[in-house]
Formats: structure tokens, sequence, C-alpha cells
């Protein structure tokens, strides 16, 4: 076979499953190995696929501004958000990341909703600010304006002295082998903060992130205890997943 006829065939393998092994592309074109690697590697360099350990998962779709994410899945976050709700007990204390997502859950805590919740995001703080029974704190440093956030050494050095109980974690990327995945370099650390503080991480992910990585690496897939996805997310999709220990939701 040719060398573009097995790009091509490495390129539509991707699209109809999301993610390809070295192994399998090398069994299936009856080639070595390391002539796959080779072409994984084009592949990647050209920006059309990344590579992950074992093969390569699709390249993520280019991030959107904070206003653009404010209305996409809009009905879809609403969905979410109400679900991890569902998993909070009262007089938690929470770690709350930023992104849309978690502002949806946010705004949708009932107003009588008993916690204390630390955040480095402005727009989930100021939702919250309304709730009489939310002890608040807001992470500090400097606020990275594209994001409306706090990514900075202050805001990590402000999540040592605690123990929470739950991290609701906003993600770029979820994938079953690779892990928590984010394309801005600066989040990773403050990210991998609040997990290392948390006893339980809930992860809410809209269908697009799943099976999906970027180059900036927060957790391996066991780094998280649920995943809370759309009901329109296919049964196969959940499974690799469920096969980890991850609950699902």
């Amino acid at each position: 076979m040719l060398r573009e006829e097995r790009l091509r065939y490495i390129m539509d393998s991707l699209a109809r499953q999301q993610r390809v092994s070295s192994k399998a592309l090398a069994d299936a074109l009856g080639v070595s190995d390391d002539t796959i690697r080779r072409d994984l590697q084009e592949l990647a360099d050209q920006g059309r696929l990344d590579k992950v350990h074992g093969g390569a998962v699709p390249k993520p779709v280019t991030p959107m501004g904070f206003e653009e994410r404010l209305d996409y899945a809009k009905p879809q976050k609403v969905a979410l958000a109400r679900k991890v709700i569902s998993l909070l007990e009262p007089d938690q204390l929470i770690v709350m990341d930023d992104g849309t997502t978690n502002l949806a859950i946010a705004q949708e805590l009932p107003p009588d909703f008993s916690a204390t919740v630390y955040t480095n995001s402005l727009p989930v703080a100021m939702a919250l600010v309304t709730h009489p029974k939310v002890e608040l704190v807001m992470l500090g440093g400097r606020v990275r304006k594209t994001e409306r956030a706090v990514l900075d050494q202050e805001a990590w050095r402000s999540l040592g002295a605690i123990r929470a109980d739950v991290c609701i974690l906003g993600v770029c990327s979820v994938h079953p082998q690779v892990g928590l995945t984010t394309h801005v370099r600066e989040e990773i650390f403050l990210k991998q903060r609040m997990v290392e503080v948390s006893d339980r991480i809930i992860v809410p992910a809209t269908e697009e992130k799943l099976d999906t990585a970027h180059h900036y690496v927060i957790g391996g897939p066991k780094s998280f205890h649920a995943l809370v996805v759309d009901d329109s997310v296919a049964l196969s999709h959940r499974k690799p997943y469920q096969d980890l220990g991850i609950e699902v939701l």
C-alpha cells in the first residue's frame, strides 16, 4: 500500500473510531510498527491528529473564547449542571473551577443551598455572591481576562491549607487513555492542585470534549471519579471510562 493510501486509511479510521491503535493499524495495513509511528508523526506534524501513547486521537476543535462559549450548547450545560448539583450534599467544602459549564452549575444552584465554595472564576463568584448560605472564597491573584479566571501561583498557594469534599473540574478534553487535558498551559498547575486537595473529582463534559486530547495534561485516566455527560452520548463512548472504574452519569 502506498504511503498516501496508508495516511488516508489512518484518517478514515480515526474519523470512525475517534481513536486508533498503532498495533491495530500495523496489523490491518501489513506494515511495521516503525512505519505506522512515522505515519502518525507525519500526520501530527501536519496538525491532522494528536499522537498519544500507543496510537492517536483526533485533533481537538479550536477553542472558542469565553463569550462564544457562553451560548454554546447551553441546554446541555444546564442539564449537566442539574445532574452535578444532585451529587452534592449540604455543607460540603467544594472547589469549583472556571469555565462556562461550571458557571451554569453556579447559576442553577438552589437559593438555599448551603456550602463553602472556593473558586478561581469571577463569573462563578458573581453567580454565588447572592446565595446567603454559601460561604464564598475567591482565590486571589492575577486575572487571566480571556478566561475570566485567576490562574497564578497565589491561587495555587491558597489551596494548600484546605481539604475539599468535592472538586468540580472544568476541562477542555477527556480521553480514556490520556486523561484530562487543556489547551491553556497556565491552567494545568492550578487544576492539578485542585485535584490534589479534593476527595472526589467530578468532571462535567459536553459531548465534543469526549475522546479528545490537548497538549497539557491535568491528570491521567484515573485522576477523577465521576464523569457527567449528556444523555445523547452513546453507550460505546461511555464504556471505556466505566471500564476504568469511573462513574459515568
